[in-house]
């Protein structure tokens, strides 16, 4: 196969860039969702450990 002297990176990076802050925002928002008040104690939380918090 005959390699082609075409750009890739270049044209491409605005895309990669935009695709790597968007994943990044959407991590960042999920994390924060999973560790609010609200589903804090739900069962399908990655982060619940079945034990319910002592207040002191």
């Amino acid at each position: 196969m005959k390699a082609w002297s075409t750009p890739f990176i270049r044209p491409m990076a605005p895309f990669l860039v935009g695709g790597a802050v968007t994943f990044y925002l959407i991590n960042a928002a999920q994390d924060a969702a999973l560790k609010s008040e609200q589903f804090k104690n739900d069962p399908r939380n990655p982060y619940f450990t079945g034990k319910k918090e002592e207040k002191h």
